[in-house]
């Protein structure tokens, strides 16, 4: 009953993806279905956010489970009967699959509010991709009247097989910053380059010095990177430009290895600026913080896993990641625990905002086994 619940209302979310904070039609279906079940619900916390909250019939631990609701801006590639009907919008992340494990879990324990202890919050968070949903929603008061003990959240993941269960105890995802750098030059004809200060070879020379430079001073046994994503600069092929712009990103999963690389865009920046008679301007922005996975918390959920689903492969190490996760927002104010569900498979794309990728259904499964699991674990013993 559950099981098939749950498939049929991941398919409608794969069919009807939303852009971030406009989830209009998602929000509305999950705030029915939580009436439905006999939840409390608020409804535009965050602009399109939902949450819900279950009491049990006696005092018990406040538990939460976050899912993202949002899509992305691909034309989906599939031939599946439940592609996506949006033109240019698909669930390449698997958020789809997060709001039917959790609404499938939401009917669990709607069935044993009787032998429920205590609290069964649920947030339907919106805007995930661009990191500025979970933000949204503190501010607009979601833990103003109490915040939950533990908080919980999962994520499909394709790196690990289907079947798996990835618990991994501290950081988890990267401290993520973005930073735009303008090479100021005097521009002139492409036939005379020695009139002109010329900001093309001054941002070509930076980006590989910083590259180089990112390679060489960082410690090897921490994960981090700099790319560049955008170069923009000129006009005409033979015209020399007296500016060029290039943005880019840092992250890290230490703030330490994150502040670094931000010193080191400075040098190789100045330093190429400098080599060519130029000037330089670095704008940075600190974006979302790393997720930092509870270790007493992560700790609970592998023991309790390992005892009541003994049939999971539960890994706990190799599995942090330089994405960006704005859950983390929540777990700086909660001990949170983010679960990957493998989602890997020997045919097909396993790679996320890829226009192919498809959730395999035994994760949904998984994902529901581990989300059940922490209900009985905190509210029915």
């Amino acid at each position: 009953m559950i099981a098939s619940y749950m498939k049929e209302i991941y398919q409608k979310f794969h069919q009807n993806p939303e852009p971030p904070f406009q989830e209009i039609w998602t929000s509305e279906l999950i705030a029915q279905e939580l009436i439905r079940l006999g939840f409390e619900v608020k409804t535009g916390i965050g602009r399109t956010g939902v949450v819900g909250v279950l009491h049990g019939s006696a005092p018990g631990p406040h538990i939460a489970f976050r899912s993202d609701m949002d899509a992305l801006p691909i034309e989906e590639n599939t031939s599946v009967s439940y592609a996506s009907k949006n033109a240019g919008m698909m669930h390449a992340c698997g958020h789809d699959s997060h709001m039917a494990v959790l609404l499938a879990c939401c009917q669990y324990a709607a069935g044993l509010k009787n032998e429920l202890k205590g609290t069964v919050q649920v947030v339907f968070q919106p805007a995930e991709e661009i990191v500025e949903g979970a933000k949204a929603m503190l501010a607009e008061g979601l833990f103003s009247d109490k915040k939950p003990d533990y908080m919980f959240a999962l994520h499909n993941w394709p790196h690990i097989p289907v079947g798996s269960v990835g618990i991994q105890a501290g950081p988890l995802t990267a401290y993520s910053g973005r930073f735009e750098a303008v090479f100021k030059g005097v521009g002139g004809h492409g036939a005379f380059p020695h009139k002109a200060k010329d900001p093309i070879a001054m941002a070509t020379s930076a980006v590989q010095s910083a590259y180089t430079l990112v390679q060489r001073y960082s410690n090897p046994q921490g994960a981090r990177v700099m790319s560049v994503g955008s170069i923009r600069g000129g006009s005409s092929f033979n015209v020399i430009p007296d500016r060029v712009t290039i943005e880019g990103t840092v992250r890290a999963l230490q703030r330490s290895e994150q502040e670094k690389m931000v010193e080191l865009l400075h040098q190789a920046f100045g330093a190429a600026a400098r080599l060519y008679a130029g000037s330089y301007e670095l704008l940075y922005e600190e974006g979302v913080p790393a997720v930092v996975n509870d270790r007493e918390l992560a700790r609970q959920l592998v023991e309790m896993l390992g005892k009541s689903r003994p049939e999971l492969s539960v890994l706990t190490s190799d599995l942090a990641s330089l994405i960006g996760e704005d859950v983390a927002y929540f777990f700086n104010l909660v001990p949170g625990v983010l679960i990957f569900i493998g989602s890997g498979q020997e045919e097909g794309i396993n790679e996320l905002h890829h226009p192919e990728y498809l959730v395999p259904e035994q994760t949904l499964h998984v994902g529901l086994k581990v989300l059940s699991s922490i209900v009985d674990h905190f509210c029915r013993n």
